[in-house]
């Protein structure tokens, strides 16, 4: 009997330890995640604003509204988030430290920066025959001629066009181009395009062109 009492204490005071340790707390804390979704407007119409810039701050992790200005992705509540647009100011938003729950939405209002240049004035020559004069007479270094004439060659100027991206008016176009392709075939397969035969005068246009040669 003692020594079951003994074998019974010892088993105890070596479990004890044990059970201390789980009940203690994890001392590394998980950040809390948020679904932040929202609208992003402007201040003067109240419309939304498509392609907004969204990012968390200090990081390269962010997103864009939709055509409508709808936005949604997932952040951290110790987050800030960097809304930017062109022509709008910059607003940083701070997520609440009070949250509760999984899910949160925000109408964010976006104010037109002003921008304010110098005062430029152009004044004509009075007559078509002084302008002509002095256009004659204008000094034009060689440089500034060789380096125009350099920039006008046909090769010159389709690598511009062609290492040019696209603005916000070609973005926002592609963008609904390709959400209402996709709404479009919703729930089914798109179609296979090699059987179009307007893709195949495509390709043999191109072919033709020179597209598809090796660049040395």
């Amino acid at each position: 009997m003692k020594k079951n009492f003994v074998l019974a204490l010892t088993y105890v005071f070596l479990m004890t330890p044990c059970l201390l340790k789980a009940q203690q707390p994890s001392q590394v804390q998980i950040p809390e995640l948020i679904q932040l979704s929202g609208l992003v407007v402007s201040v003067d119409s109240l419309q939304g604003l498509p392609l907004v810039s969204i990012r968390i701050k200090n990081t390269n992790k962010g997103t864009f509204t939709d055509e409508g200005g709808f936005f949604s992705f997932v952040v951290k509540k110790t987050d800030t988030v960097v809304f930017s647009f062109i022509g709008y100011k910059t607003i940083e938003y701070a997520m609440p430290q009070n949250l509760r729950g999984i899910k949160y939405s925000i109408i964010q209002p976006m104010t037109e920066d002003t921008v304010f240049l110098n005062t430029a004035v152009i004044r004509s020559y009075p007559t078509p025959d002084e302008f002509d004069y002095y256009f004659v007479k204008a000094t034009i270094p060689d440089a500034y001629y060789e380096a125009s004439t350099r920039n006008l060659r046909k090769k010159t100027l389709e690598n511009i066009a062609q290492s040019m991206s696209m603005d916000g008016v070609e973005s926002q176009r592609y963008t609904a181009q390709q959400q209402a392709y996709r709404y479009y075939y919703n729930g089914q397969l798109p179609p296979n395009r090699i059987f179009d035969p307007f893709a195949w005068g495509q390709f043999f246009n191109a072919w033709k062109n020179g597209a598809y040669k090796k660049k040395d």
